[in-house]
């Protein structure tokens, strides 16, 4: 599978979302700078939502995915249940582990999300 040029990539904390924790990426047009500001500002977003919380869980799982994936093969993807990840395809484990943490700390929210 490969990732498609432009598509959607959605955000998951521990299984939950908002209608908001979204963006298009374009890996033609856009730089790994503003690609990593876009994640940023959803990271953001969610947590300072998340920070509001009396009686949050620390952060344990993190998804940041997309169903703009084709096939090198000619295989069909089911396009409603895929989920791909795009950490390590557009992102790197440590930029998405530092963002996390910095992000987490700036909002006291304790980030226990393992990384492989």
């Amino acid at each position: 599978m490969k990732i498609k040029s432009n598509g959607v990539v959605k955000l998951a904390f521990n299984a939950k979302s908002k209608n908001s924790s979204l963006f298009t990426y374009n890996l033609q047009k856009e730089t790994q700078e503003q690609l990593l500001a876009k994640l940023r500002e959803k990271v953001v977003d969610f947590f300072s939502f998340y920070s509001d919380f009396n009686n949050k869980s620390p952060i344990k799982n993190f998804e940041a995915y997309s169903a703009d994936f084709i096939c090198t093969n000619s295989c069909k993807i089911d396009m409603i249940n895929t989920k791909v990840s795009v950490v390590g395809v557009i992102y790197t484990i440590s930029e998405v582990k530092n963002l996390l943490f910095e992000e987490g700390k700036k909002f006291g929210i304790e980030i226990e999300v393992k990384f492989n």
